[in-house]
């Protein structure tokens, strides 16, 4: 299927993801198999937990590069927890952007919506960049509060829906939630954000058959492949 997985926990020993290669290695090969084609590797940088920083990351990209199967493309990135010097400490290399990329994975606190979240978004987009805001139908306020949602999209936000949401894998309230926002327009792309091979397993395919017969193909193109596409053409272009 040519999936491009934008967010996904797969660099070993990096945050709560795989604690070694060969569970990166397992999967890698769910991967291949679910016919994802290029994965973003965004372990988490959220401080006083895992401080990853961009070089530590680009190259534990790098080592597990070398044991690609065929057919799979690997690049870096984050899942970057907001933070006040976030520009700063992004400009200085320390946090990356998706691969050097023009996007962003940007997590929220998962209790409250930061009150300089408007104006970090506002600085972002005016230097170049598009903070994508992940998994918000599992954020506590945003799941309800689409009017917020829909503020922060009108802002130069992006959204992305996480896989098992949509397939009930983190229950019945937040399934309701990712397909309310799927329908009301404030989704831009569904990633697997996934974190081992069995119980959190990157696979994009059973989504996006749902999201298929409950929205239409053109939906579920945009949402797996179109706007992903996006940030693939963007890191193409910057490489």
């Amino acid at each position: 299927m040519n999936f491009i997985d934008i967010h996904c926990h797969i660099l070993p020993g990096m945050d709560d993801g795989p604690s070694t290669m060969e569970e990166s290695l397992k999967m890698l090969e769910v991967a291949e198999k679910d016919g994802i084609s290029c994965i973003f590797a965004t372990p988490h940088i959220l401080d006083g937990l895992y401080s990853n920083k961009g070089s530590e990351i680009i190259s534990s990209v790098g080592n597990l590069k070398k044991h690609l199967p065929g057919g799979l493309e690997l690049f870096y990135g984050a899942d970057v927890r907001v933070i006040p010097d976030l520009i700063h400490r992004m400009e200085s290399g320390e946090i990356p952007t998706l691969n050097g990329s023009d996007y962003m994975l940007m997590e929220l606190p998962e209790f409250i919506v930061p009150p300089h979240l408007d104006s970090l978004i506002f600085n972002l987009r005016h230097k170049g960049i598009t903070p994508i805001i992940t998994h918000p139908e599992r954020h506590l306020r945003l799941m309800h509060d689409h009017k917020g949602l829909s503020g922060l999209r009108d802002m130069g936000a992006m959204c992305q829906i996480t896989a098992m949401s949509i397939t009930g894998g983190f229950g019945r309230e937040i399934m309701r939630a990712s397909f309310t926002m799927i329908e009301r327009g404030l989704a831009d792309m569904v990633a697997s954000d996934a974190h081992n091979h069995d119980r959190r397993p990157p696979i994009l395919s059973n989504a996006y058959k749902e999201v298929k017969k409950h929205f239409g193909e053109k939906i579920a193109d945009a949402l797996f492949f179109h706007n992903p596409g996006r940030i693939m053409e963007d890191v193409r272009r910057q490489s």
